[in-house]
This record gives structure tokens, C-alpha cells and sequence, in this order.
């Protein structure tokens, strides 16, 4: 009985993660035209040259950082509640929204895969 209600968490967790992402991406601003006035966060002006892209890796490393200090706090905080349900949808609930986080970045092209 309790695999089967730490099953259906886990499912629910994933799911409204998954289905959230997917919403926000449906109702985001789409603009359809050519030219500097179309592209994106422009609200129709013409804009400046661009300065060119700063990268810092060390932005990333920090983010990530706090994220996962984060989870650990959650983590272990709740292995003081004498069940393995609560530490479990921890990590994975951190694990599913970090990725879905990690692919948005790089889609946005803020990072690069290996």
C-alpha cells in the first residue's frame, strides 16, 4: 500500500512538472514578421546592436549551487520525519525541475552540452 502511494506521488510530481512547463510554453508571446522589430523582447521598437553575449560559467556554477543547497537543506531536514516518502519526493521533484531548468537554459542558448 505505501509503494503504491509513494508511486502515485512521484507520479503526480512529475506529471504537474512536466505539464506546467508545456502550459508556459503554449501561453508565452509568439511573434510572427522579419526584421529587428520582430525578434524576440523587442515590443515592436528597433533595437540597439547588440553588445555581444556575455558568458560566464562561473554564473552557472553559482546557480547550481544554490539549487542543490537547497534540495540538501530540504533533504535533510526531512530525514528527521522517520519516513522515506518526504526525502524521496524531494529529490526527485529538485531533480525533474533542475533538468526541465537545465534544458531551458541551454535551449535558450545560455550554456552548451558536452
Amino acid at each position: 500500500m505505501a509503494d503504491l502511494m509513494i508511486l502515485t506521488i512521484l507520479a503526480i510530481v512529475v506529471v504537474s512538472v512536466f505539464v506546467l512547463y508545456h502550459m508556459v510554453g503554449f501561453l508565452g508571446k509568439t511573434t510572427h514578421g522579419k526584421g529587428p522589430k520582430y525578434e524576440a523582447f523587442s515590443g515592436g521598437e528597433e533595437l540597439p546592436p547588440a553588445r555581444g553575449k556575455y558568458h560566464s560559467e562561473m554564473f552557472v556554477y553559482a546557480s547550481l549551487f544554490v539549487a542543490f543547497e537547497v534540495v540538501t537543506l530540504l533533504v535533510a531536514s526531512s530525514l528527521r520525519l522517520h519516513s522515506h516518502v518526504w526525502p524521496l519526493l524531494f529529490v526527485i521533484a529538485a531533480g525533474v525541475s533542475l533538468t526541465v531548468a537545465m534544458l531551458w537554459f541551454v535551449g535558450t542558448g545560455g550554456a552548451e552540452l558536452a
